[in-house]
């Protein structure tokens, strides 16, 4: 049996925040991580937190108050999350940079590439690799440790109270108890369970492009426990372009066409949304929208694939246009697409080329398709989106063989969705009573995160950050 002051399930951002509040303030925690090395979770491989009043922001002169970072957000959720609890979270951003600067890691802030108004996103300048292995140096420092390969399986209890956890490890399958006095569940969500997305989401494929070790142990442990489900349950869709399971590279070139502002139709060759949403909200309202399509298909022809090759970008293929700030900022970038992909695309599967708009219908089975272009082409003529209201620059017929077709699936860099907690993080049973002993932080706080996910890049990364703070702030506050 290991004794400890605090339990931590999951060694990603909300994990190691916590454990480096917990042992920075003299608190002794040990957290265990399932992977086998450091590296494995999201948070690890993420671009960097969105984060409110840092010190680089007061740098470089572009300060974000925390109030102005929590007024957009919540606004966006429309009352979906605990006002709270999010607030609480937002409000530790400082904490966070710090914990991250004295750890050795490199941030710098990036441009507003979504045009939400302000400079929130922070960017790690430090490799991958080897940030998380600052993170866990500085944590040994203070006197926490991370044990690897511990796969924990069960929660266990003491007179009503979460007492610590039962852990096996996953290579020598020795079973271990972890006792403390409160546990923080941060495994980050369910990603890698089938079963679980099926049930949210139907028997669609949700391309996982962050980790698939977050198998949803740590919410169905805290359901076990007594706890409930939040009510908000979506992804954190991938943001540079689209994705398709038969696809070998990780992004290749013609996956972009889904973001390029063009026709998009659904699996029977219906348009099914305004394109523009996926070129200028990705990660949140237009990934939302692909998830509840299921299977869709970016539509297009030469006038249109040969135009953007030759303009070199998105934004210069649409004439520039001055009001379309997400255009400039984020699609102004080439040159693509590169044709000697497209050869092998179409032997994997999921893209096609085709002289008539009938054999592309034929080849999908998209029994509309025909009806839907010719009521688009109708519509760009007369320079109106009279469907879906998208801007009338985005508006380009499909008239010129040969045509060109892709098939894209929805994918995700992680989960939303998991369990209710209070303003502190501590889980939730059914009668709104906090379980004690038991927090729930990052991704499988179901609480923070709403859905669509937000529209602030590098939301995802900062709330596991400081809801991990939070969480740990409660334990030394109330459990010390």
């Amino acid at each position: 049996m290991n004794q400890t002051d605090v339990v931590i399930i999951g060694a990603g951002g909300a994990g190691m925040m916590a454990a480096l509040t917990l042992a920075k303030a003299g608190g002794s925690c040990v957290v265990l991580e399932k992977g086998k090395h450091l590296s494995v979770s999201n948070a690890a491989r993420a671009g960097g937190p969105s984060l409110a009043g840092t010190l680089l922001q007061e740098e470089e002169n572009c300060i974000v108050p925390a109030e102005t970072l929590f007024g957009h957000m919540y606004k966006f959720s429309r009352g979906t999350v605990d006002g709270s609890l999010l607030y609480r979270c937002i409000r530790n951003g400082r904490k966070a940079e710090a914990l991250l600067r004295e750890s050795g890691i490199k941030l710098r802030l990036t441009e507003d590439l979504y045009s939400v108004g302000f400079r929130a996103r922070h960017f790690f300048d430090t490799p991958a690799p080897q940030r998380w292995e600052l993170l866990a140096k500085k944590l040994t420092e203070y006197g926490g440790r991370v044990v690897l390969n511990a796969c924990v399986e069960d929660l266990l209890t003491e007179n009503g109270r979460i007492c610590g956890v039962s852990a096996v490890d996953r290579q020598r399958g020795e079973r271990t108890e972890y006792h403390g006095k409160a546990v923080i569940i941060a495994s980050g969500g369910y990603l890698g369970n089938k079963e679980m997305l099926c049930k949210h989401f139907g028997e669609i494929t949700v391309g996982p492009l962050g980790s698939r070790l977050s198998d949803g142990a740590g919410i169905n442990m805290a359901l076990k426990a007594g706890g409930m489900e939040d009510r908000s349950w979506g992804i954190c869709a991938g943001e540079f372009g689209g994705y398709h399971s038969r696809m070998k590279g990780r992004f290749p070139g013609n996956m972009r066409w889904a973001m390029a502002g063009g026709l998009l139709v659904d699996r029977e060759g219906r348009r099914f949304m305004d394109e523009q949403l996926l070129a200028d909200q990705p990660l949140s309202v237009g990934g939302e929208v692909t998830l509840r399509a299921g299977n869709y298909y970016a539509v297009l022809d030469e006038a249109f694939y040969q135009g953007i090759r030759s303009a070199g970008s998105v934004y210069g293929f649409y004439g520039r246009p001055e009001e379309w700030k997400t255009g400039r900022s984020a699609l102004d970038r080439g040159p693509w697409p590169f044709p000697e992909n497209l050869e092998r695309d179409i032997k994997e599967g999921w893209a096609f080329r085709c002289e008539s708009l009938q054999e592309a219908a034929q080849h999908f089975s998209l029994p509309f398709l025909e009806e839907t272009v010719t009521r688009y082409n109708a519509m760009c003529e007369a320079g109106a989106d009279t469907e879906f209201g998208k801007s009338s620059w985005l508006l380009r017929p499909v008239t010129k063989a040969p045509f060109y077709v892709f098939a894209y699936e929805p994918s995700a860099w992680c989960t939303i969705g998991g369990v209710k907690t209070d303003a502190f993080c501590r889980v939730l049973d059914r009668k709104q009573k906090p379980i004690p002993g038991l927090y729930a932080a990052g991704v499988d706080n179901g609480s923070c995160y709403c859905v669509p996910y937000y529209d602030t890049e590098g939301a995802c990364l900062g709330l596991a950050f400081t809801s991990g703070i939070t969480a740990a702030e409660h334990i030394l506050e109330y459990n010390s």
